[in-house]
């Protein structure tokens, strides 16, 4: 029994002297940073992360300088904020040291391109090669200069749709009368049962606009009648009306066949140039191969963008041009139902006189 117990208590002091012995030996002396020796040169527990950043210019890409490199992960120290973040030099190399092995969000950002992001795994006392291509961030006018030749008839397009959009928009708010139309035909129809002509016509002059222009010629024509002393029949006020408004009413489609030649032929160029760039994209399979992508990308980018564009200037030009033409066709209409109902005015005022 006494052996028993004497083995039991030398077996834990062993234990316990193993213990404070390992815990000694993995604590760094002060001073001294965990994972690097007592001595100089790379820890071999660390790793690293380097490589190049070029443009995809072809067919020989660019260095570019100024560059931001960043890594992530929670492998980073507190301290340090989870991350890690270089600048590449003048050739475009960059370098982070220092790394846990582990894996790695990459992310480089540059100005005036697209930020590109990756993952990346760092092995014990490796280097891990990770090269980055960025893509210039495109605008307008690069979509624009990738367009081809179809370009030009496009920037045409464009800048006849707008400029005939804005035409149109302001001759027909001028078209509008100054009075309100419902104002305008009670203050009409007040003064005709009145008996009073030539009140009507200068509330129409007052008014202006297609609406009271042509109420004008009616109701002159009528006038004129009772001037002359002579019938007047509905068939002859309206005739003045017809007349008055065969030069009315083309002011609300004038320069509508521009709107509708643009939203037509936009689409049509940019099927062309759909056409042009597939063309160039096979002439390049044909000459070089399909062994780089980059030498199909001008003529892909190209057939896909002409179509984009061709689409984009037609849409909003055909949604004009029928907002507009709904706009003249309802006041044509308008035109219409109130001058029949200033002919009856004038017809049954005449009527009752006899």
């Amino acid at each position: 029994m006494k052996k028993l117990v004497f083995a039991l208590a030398v077996s834990f002091v062993l234990a316990v002297c193993f213990y404070v012995f390992a815990q000694e030996a993995t604590i760094p002396p002060p001073g001294e940073a965990v994972g690097t020796p007592a001595s100089g040169g790379a820890a071999p527990s660390l790793g690293l992360i380097k490589g190049k950043v070029t443009d995809t210019q072809t067919p020989r890409p660019n260095n570019i300088d100024g560059a931001t490199v960043t890594v992530e992960s929670e492998l980073l120290l507190a301290a340090e904020g989870g991350s890690k973040s270089v600048t590449t030099d003048s050739a475009g190399n960059y370098q982070i040291e220092n790394l846990q092995p582990g894996e790695y969000v990459v992310t480089t950002t540059k100005p005036g391109y697209d930020d590109v992001t990756d993952y990346v795994t760092v092995t014990p006392g490796g280097e891990t090669f990770h090269d980055v291509r960025l893509y210039k961030t495109d605008t307008l006018i690069t979509y624009f200069w990738k367009t081809g030749p179809v370009r030009w008839p496009l920037l045409l397009c464009s800048i006849a749709g707008l400029t005939y959009i804005i035409e149109r928009a302001i001759s027909l708010y001028r078209l509008r009368p100054k009075i309100k139309v419902e104002a305008l035909v009670s203050r009409v129809n007040d003064a005709l049962r009145a008996g009073n002509v030539m009140e009507a016509v200068s509330i129409c002059e007052e008014a202006g606009g297609p609406l009271a222009n042509v109420l004008k010629a009616g109701l002159l024509r009528y006038s004129q009648a009772m001037i002359e002393e002579r019938e007047i029949t509905k068939d002859d006020i309206s005739e003045a009306i017809d007349e008055a408004s065969m030069l009315e009413f083309p002011q609300f489609s004038r320069n509508m066949v521009v709107l509708a030649t643009v939203y037509q032929v936009s689409p049509m160029f940019g099927l062309f140039g759909t056409v042009t760039g597939m063309v160039r994209a096979f002439t390049a399979i044909a000459l070089k191969g399909t062994g780089d992508p980059q030498l199909l990308a001008g003529g892909i980018s190209e057939a896909l963008l002409t179509t984009v564009i061709g689409l984009a200037i037609a849409i909003p030009v055909m949604v004009f041009y029928q907002y507009f033409m709904s706009i003249a066709e309802r006041r044509i209409l308008e035109i219409q139902q109130v001058s029949t109902e200033i002919v009856n005015t004038l017809v049954t005022g005449q009527s009752r006189k006899e």
